[in-house]
């Protein structure tokens, strides 16, 4: 069985508040108060000066610090990513197959490589596929982030607001506080068509599809798994906003209680960082207790649901997975 070992969350330093964004973000007097008053938001970080390999070296470094010992067990390193290009025009760019944080590890002999299709979904579903591809005693090392570097990819239209963020995930088939007991995952192929030309309604119908595709998602995912909404502890979501949370969550039969949302608010929807964003903020937070089961779910655009079922184990989490994350 795959297992969660440790991961690290980390943000840049510099953070902003919303009603600072109006300007850059063309946002009008009435979208800064749904952005604020209805959908959760307040502050984010981001830096649009500190790059993106920075970002993720401090994530994986991090990880890799605690856990040395490890290293000559990872075989997989993994940077999933939701824009298909993660770097500016203009700055160098890393090997197409992974940033230059994980070069070194492709000196070492491990498999470093990119995947992105999934988007926002795709590290989560990455636990699956690593859960076949590691064998006993292996380990993986999945890397999650990337840079809103531009207000058209920060901003989606009445939904919400993009934030800054890094985690890299180690995980393997040997003892951790977590287990992954099983994953799911779900395509809605009718939005995948983005090819970025201007005015291209790439997703007309989506708003209108997503509640259902979250709430159809969770109840067939838990049929899979063998539970009910009542077996759960919590539901560790993306932080799309709090409203759309509490309409999935009520069609799908969860109470309110058991979202973790408290992260939307400070610091945004994190592309794919969310759901790992909300472990690390639950551990911090001392909520997990051993034997809980967690949901961990993710929507990515084109479109992808993904879930991944976790329990927390009687493992001590490592010590530095309950630090503040911004260094």
């Amino acid at each position: 069985m795959l297992n969660v070992i440790d991961l690290s969350v980390v943000f840049p330093a510099r953070a902003e508040k919303l009603v600072d964004l109006a300007d850059d973000l063309s946002l009008s007097r009435n979208q800064i108060r749904m952005f604020d008053r209805f959908f959760g938001f307040e502050t984010f970080h981001c830096d649009h000066f500190e790059p993106l390999d920075t970002l993720l070296s401090r994530a994986t470094e991090g990880v890799m610090a605690r856990n040395a010992d490890h290293r000559k067990d990872l075989r997989h390193a993994v940077h999933c990513h939701t824009l298909l290009s993660t770097h500016l025009f203009g700055q160098t760019v890393s090997d197409p197959c992974g940033p230059a944080c994980l070069q070194d590890f492709a000196t070492e002999g491990v498999e470093v490589f990119s995947a992105t299709m999934n988007h926002c979904a795709t590290g989560l579903s990455m636990l699956g596929l690593l859960d076949h591809l590691l064998e006993p005693g292996a380990l993986g090392l999945i890397l999650i982030g990337e840079k809103a570097f531009h207000p058209a990819i920060r901003v989606i239209e009445n939904t919400t607001i993009m934030g800054e963020a890094a985690t890299a995930v180690l995980v393997g088939h040997v003892p951790g506080p977590f287990e992954v007991m099983d994953t799911f995952v779900r395509h809605a192929p009718q939005f995948w068509k983005n090819t970025g030309l201007r005015g291209e309604n790439y997703l007309e119908g989506f708003d209108s599809a997503y509640l259902q595709l979250a709430s159809s998602t969770l109840s067939d995912a838990l049929d899979q798994f063998g539970r009910s909404p009542d077996d759960l502890r919590w539901i560790m979501p993306h932080n799309v906003n709090v409203p759309s949370w509490y309409q999935v969550a009520d069609d799908a039969g969860f109470s309110k209680s058991q979202l973790r949302l408290s992260t939307i608010g400070c610091y945004g929807h994190c592309f794919g960082v969310d759901p790992f964003l909300n472990l690390w903020r639950g551990a911090q937070d001392g909520v997990l207790v051993p034997g809980d089961e967690l949901l961990l779910f993710s929507i990515g655009l084109g479109a992808t649901a993904s879930c991944a079922l976790l329990r927390v184990t009687d493992m001590p989490l490592p010590q530095l997975f309950q630090t503040n994350g911004v260094s």
